[in-house]
C-alpha cells in the first residue's frame, strides 16, 4: 500500500511541474521502448504490462503496474517510444509519473505521454494500436521492474 501512497504524490507532483516542451528542450535520446499493457479505469484504475528497452545492441525484457486517476474504460494498448537521458541502464527501473490523455474505441487508440522516473529518465511514448473501449484524461504512474 505505501507503493501506491508514494506513486499518488509522485503523480500529481510531476505532473504538475512537467510539460512536453520541458522534456523536449533537455533531452538525449538513449534507446527505444515497446510496451503491451491492459488498462482498466473508473474514476481510479491501473495497468500490467510489460515490455522491452534497447539500448544499442542490449535488449531487457520489463514489467509494469501501475495506478490512474481519472478515465473510463477497459483497453489494451501497444506503445512504442524513445527513452532518453538513460546513462545506465539499472536506472531505467523505477516509480514515473505522467499526465496522460487518451482513447481507445474498437481497435483504434490515440495516446500520448512524456513519463519520467525519480532517476531523471523520460520516456516519451505513442500508442500504435491498442483494442477496447476507454477515454482518459488522467494523472497516471506505473512502476518498471525488470526481468
Amino acid at each position: 500500500m505505501n507503493f501506491y501512497k508514494k506513486l499518488i504524490s509522485i503523480m500529481f507532483v510531476s505532473s504538475m511541474l512537467l510539460t512536453s516542451t520541458a522534456f523536449a528542450s533537455e533531452t538525449q535520446k538513449s534507446g527505444t521502448i515497446v510496451i503491451d499493457e491492459t488498462q482498466v479505469s473508473l474514476i481510479i484504475g491501473g495497468d500490467m504490462g510489460g515490455g522491452v528497452l534497447r539500448v544499442g545492441d542490449e535488449s531487457r525484457s520489463f514489467k509494469t503496474e501501475g495506478l490512474k486517476i481519472g478515465g473510463l474504460g477497459v483497453n489494451k494498448i501497444h506503445l512504442i517510444g524513445d527513452v532518453y537521458d538513460l546513462k545506465n541502464i539499472a536506472d531505467f527501473a523505477g516509480v514515473y509519473a505522467s499526465f496522460e490523455m487518451g482513447a481507445t474505441l474498437g481497435y483504434a487508440s490515440k495516446n500520448a505521454l512524456w513519463l519520467k522516473n525519480t532517476k531523471g529518465v523520460k520516456l516519451n511514448m505513442k500508442s500504435s494500436s491498442g483494442e477496447g473501449v476507454a477515454l482518459s484524461l488522467a494523472a497516471e504512474g506505473f512502476k518498471i521492474s525488470m526481468d
